[in-house]
């Protein structure tokens, strides 16, 4: 992980920026941090269809071979319906919805949902993480943030998802006084900076 300090209009973030567009086939998330920043934001949601009792999220009922066969059956159907109007075709279509309906209870029956997030395109889902002034976060999301800066995990509704991230980079012009017992606790979060780098401005134009 890499913290750079320095004044403003030193280049740090598009020093980083430089260095991250280099970097091909891996999944990037950047975000400026804030005290309204929270942990949706970074992490992702929780998947509100993963509580409902006698439901599935739709990624995992097309999982099952015998449901993700009926929606496409349902799917050619429907696009043949579309081309002609046949009545046939609209009697089979609405066959094929209740057996699929029957086959999605009994999934649900069998594998009861769990609490899950939607993590596509956070923290989670990434390599690379930029995130930008990050002593600028609220105290709230900082347990989350140690633990995924080093352990390259996070946990949320008993649910301990793994990190794939390679490198945390951040930057400011600024750092907490550590001192100060009101800050002190963001000294663990400095430390998970392995590599820290300090800024200057530019001392010879020539």
């Amino acid at each position: 992980n890499l913290f750079i300090l320095g004044e403003t209009s030193q280049a740090k973030s598009y020093a980083i920026n430089l260095f991250r567009c280099r970097i091909t086939g891996a999944r990037q998330f950047e975000r400026l941090m804030s005290k309204q920043t929270d942990e949706e934001q970074l992490f992702g949601r929780l998947d509100l269809s993963s509580l409902i009792p006698g439901n599935l999220p739709q990624d995992e009922l097309m999982r099952d071979n015998i449901y993700s066969q009926f929606i496409s059956r349902l799917e050619s159907l429907y696009t043949q319906y579309q081309a002609s109007s046949d009545k046939n075709t609209l009697l089979d279509a609405s066959s094929a919805v209740t057996d699929l309906s029957h086959i999605k209870r009994i999934l649900c029956a069998l594998h009861p949902s769990k609490p899950r997030m939607i993590t596509d395109g956070k923290i989670p889902d990434s390599h690379i993480v930029f995130l930008d002034e990050i002593f600028k976060s609220g105290d709230g999301i900082l347990n989350s943030l140690l633990t995924a800066l080093n352990e390259r995990v996070y946990t949320n509704e008993g649910q301990t998802v793994p990190i794939p991230v390679i490198s945390f980079f951040s930057a400011s012009n600024e750092i907490p006084n550590f001192n100060d017992s009101a800050q002190a606790i963001l000294k663990p979060l400095y430390d998970r900076f392995e590599l820290k780098v300090l800024t200057e401005y530019v001392q010879e134009k020539d």
